[in-house]
């Protein structure tokens, strides 16, 4: 084996060039090997990647669009420029290549334990095309639709999900926490770099950015849209009613959530007292009518003197935690139906003021309606959470409406709405002091004193501080 060896070495040494030859003959023989074995698995995956997971064909079509993959958002995961994340029960039926695919374990690394995490249901979904990051104003947003935030646990999905179930074409993330839905974008499209905030309750990814959405178009399915419009159905009596029917509560006690749900119960307007152009633009079509025009179910009122009370025929008082309301209303008036007051208006002046002005109104409101009010029907804002159906067909009977099946499977799917705040954002400190719990509970007791004198039932325990 040696003397071999020494005369391929003799021989090369003599004709250097046919060693080289044969060096460079060898290395492309080895190369063609490596890069047709490559082909052979890339055509593999091609060939069972043809149509995409709805059924349709990728290609020019997408880039016509203009659709960036969503692989921006989700780099953890490796997936071709044609792939796209699925979200949430209300998108298209997939192909029937999918299950396949995953069983033959196709998927390797991060993406294969990922669909190995999924539940069947999620396996049967579609997916949400990423359409690309636009600008947002307060004043002009770029979808107009509802909205809803957590500044805690907020996630692509989450935002798509509840857009879909209320039966919008867009859903798009600003800030992070924040999730807007829409028919329609209202803005114009800027660098992907801009949308470069983390989703708070999602770390790896995007959730838009400062006054920037990140913009997901959600493909529904007919029955997702169909079930909406159905819910959504909402219009004033055909005759108008003689009677005046107030939806009575302290400010802060969930009176625009009361409406709401009354609303999706019946399929009729609420009205109004007043006028509140920012919750006409949100729905609420009745704030336009006079509150004596006869055309909504109930009024909405926080009136407590003799004279307004009695031009009811009868009420429905919405009753809620002192300690809840009035931190409820603070935020209101600081911060808009949904928003929150800074912790300048907290720590400051205002708060105190705001407390000795507002905690004896929220007794006297209930004292005057029980006293001056027809036909009064107590209800607790806190028994209303807990027991949703029964309080509301208690809150729907004075009404004179039929209560039907599947309005009330709309209150189901939609019970939250967008007009109620995220409970996710709390204050770290209690802001009640010592002198103003002593106030509040004073004020309690006489509310208490006051329901059991008339045979009702008295104010819910934790009413009363430990």
């Amino acid at each position: 084996m040696a003397k071999i060896i020494v005369k391929f070495q003799r021989y090369f040494r003599r004709k250097p060039v046919r060693f080289f030859t044969f060096i460079i003959l060898y290395l492309t023989a080895g190369s063609v090997v490596f890069l047709h074995a490559s082909f052979e698995g890339e055509q593999i995956v091609s060939d069972n990647d043809k149509t995409s997971v709805d059924g349709t064909s990728n290609g020019p079509d997408v880039q016509e669009l203009g659709i960036a993959p969503l692989s921006r958002v989700f780099k953890e995961v490796p997936e071709s420029p044609s792939t796209h994340r699925r979200y949430g029960p209300w998108l298209k039926t997939p192909g029937k290549e999918l299950p396949e695919r995953i069983k033959q374990g196709e998927f390797g690394g991060t993406w294969n334990r990922a669909l190995k995490g999924r539940s069947m249901r999620e396996q049967e979904e579609c997916r949400a095309k990423y359409i690309g990051c636009y600008t947002d104003d307060t004043r002009q947003r770029a979808l107009r639709g509802v909205s809803f935030f957590d500044y805690k646990k907020m996630t692509v999905f989450r935002c798509q999900d509840n857009c879909a179930e209320r039966g919008y074409m867009y859903a798009g993330l600003e800030f992070g926490a924040e999730c807007y839905c829409g028919h329609r974008i209202k803005a114009l499209n800027v660098s992907e770099s801009e949308c470069n905030m983390e989703c708070k309750g999602e770390k790896g990814n995007f959730c838009g950015g400062v006054n920037r959405l990140s913009i997901y178009r959600l493909e529904l399915n007919q029955e997702s849209a169909r079930r909406y419009n159905r819910c959504m159905d909402r219009r004033f009596l055909a005759a108008r009613s003689k009677q005046l029917i107030a939806l009575a509560s302290f400010p802060g006690a969930g009176n625009t959530w009361a409406r709401h749900l009354i609303e999706l119960a019946t399929g009729f307007y609420t009205g109004s007292y007043y006028f509140d152009g920012s919750l006409y633009n949100k729905g609420f079509k009745g704030e336009r009518d006079h509150w004596r025009n006869g055309r909504t179910v109930c009024i909405k009122t926080h009136e407590s003197g003799r004279k307004e009370i009695e031009a009811f025929d009868s009420a429905v008082l919405l009753i809620r935690n002192p300690y809840k309301a009035l931190m409820a209303e603070f935020n209101r008036k600081y911060g808009g139906h949904v928003g929150f007051a800074s912790q300048a208006h907290w720590k400051g002046k205002e708060w105190p003021e705001f407390v000795n002005n507002y905690a004896p109104w929220w007794a006297t409101h209930t004292l005057d309606w029980l006293k001056y009010g027809k036909n009064v029907l107590v209800v607790h804002f806190e028994d209303l959470k807990k027991d949703l159906f029964i309080q509301l067909k208690r809150m729907i009977k004075p009404l004179g409406l039929p209560i039907l099946a599947d309005r009330l499977l709309c209150v189901e799917g939609q019970k939250d709405g967008n007009f109620k705040r995220s409970g996710l954002r709390k204050l770290e400190y209690d802001p009640y002091t010592e002198d103003m719990r002593k106030m509040i509970s004073n004020y309690i007791r006489t509310v208490d004193a006051a329901l059991k004198h008339r045979n009702l039932t008295g104010v819910p325990e934790d009413y009363f501080p430990r």
